[in-house]
């Protein structure tokens, strides 16, 4: 019987979840949204990141070289027929379904002497049918921010 206690105690042990220091897990986060770029000033930097941005199809919405700024964003139609029909099929007309989101963007842009140093922060919102906000969340997928930094550097180094 004691083994068996112990057993099922180990098991339980292991399949806990380890919680992570937040001032890790914001280092980490900060790290995955960073990038240096040497040789490169802020304002070529800025315009080469607009570049990308409309490239993607986001809206530029405010840009202030001052504190190097930008903010943009895209909106995507996300419904499905069949998440549509489902929904009415079982709901009626108290039916809602994912509709659109809109994925916002911010940039923090820091020139320094012979290089410029660039944050950036996804988020997304999920609106259903009727308008309502479904979902918000910090987007936090590394290769999205690696590609994002690899178009601007490509774009750079064609220049």
């Amino acid at each position: 019987m004691r083994y068996l206690a112990l057993i099922v105690l180990l098991f339980f042990s292991s399949c806990s979840r380890r919680i992570e220091d937040p001032e890790i897990a914001q280092i980490r986060v900060r790290g995955i949204q960073s990038h240096t770029f040497v040789g490169h000033d802020a304002k070529v930097v800025t315009k080469e990141i607009i570049a990308v941005l409309q490239d993607e199809g986001y809206m530029i919405k405010n840009v202030s070289g001052d504190v190097g700024l930008l903010t943009a964003e895209r909106n995507i139609n996300i419904e499905k027929f069949s998440s549509k029909f489902w929904a009415c099929l079982f709901s009626g007309k108290r039916a809602r379904w994912k509709k659109h989101s809109i994925i916002e963007l911010t940039t923090n842009i820091t020139g320094e002497e012979g290089k410029t140093k660039v944050r950036i922060n996804y988020l997304i919102r999920i609106f259903d049918n009727l308008g309502r906000i479904i979902d918000v969340h910090q987007i936090l997928e590394e290769d999205i921010y690696m590609d994002f930094f690899n178009k601007v550097q490509k774009g750079l180094l064609s220049k």
